[in-house]
């Protein structure tokens, strides 16, 4: 009754990408975090069949343990909201709107998550403050980084690209 795996296929590899990988001994070596900001899936890239079939023990044990860690409750600590680094930009705008800060406070830890991680990806000071301000709107409407504004999506609150079509 849970999800424990993914399978991705991509130009160069597929993936199997374990959900609570984290949590998994790994004593073979296989698993990679699967992006920066990965706290708890971690994956095993093939680039050829051979890699699958020369593994397929490996990967069935890590398959069982993921399938005993599920049923054993265990879960995985990430890292609070409040440990990512607010940009001087941010802390900027909230000081001269404190009806912001509100807004942005309100917002799940998933969405504040989502545009800390956003606005810290800029790397200059100017380009921090204009992805501020693009965003300020949508903030002010409890809206998250990804969240449909025009609501013709029918992948709802996440936009689907419907407004594209019109």
């Amino acid at each position: 009754g849970k999800n424990l795996l993914l399978f991705g296929s991509f130009k160069d590899n597929c993936t199997l990408s374990f959900l609570k990988g984290v949590l998994l001994k790994d004593d073979h070596h296989l698993l990679e975090s699967a992006g920066q900001n990965t706290q708890s899936a971690r994956v095993i890239r093939f680039r050829a069949l051979s890699e699958i079939i020369e593994q397929e023990a490996i990967i069935k044990s890590y398959i069982a343990e993921s399938i005993l860690i599920e049923k054993s409750g265990l879960k995985v600590d990430f890292k609070p909201v409040e440990d990512y680094e607010c940009p001087e930009e941010l802390d900027e705008k909230f000081a001269s709107l404190p009806d912001f800060k509100q807004a942005f406070d309100k917002l799940t830890p998933g969405r504040r998550k989502g545009y800390l991680l956003y606005f810290n990806g800029a790397k200059q000071s100017k380009s921090r403050a204009a992805r501020i301000e693009k965003y300020t709107a949508r903030i002010m409407e409890g809206k998250g980084l990804h969240d449909c504004v025009c609501g013709l999506s029918k992948k709802m609150p996440a936009c689907d690209g419907s407004h594209k079509f019109l």
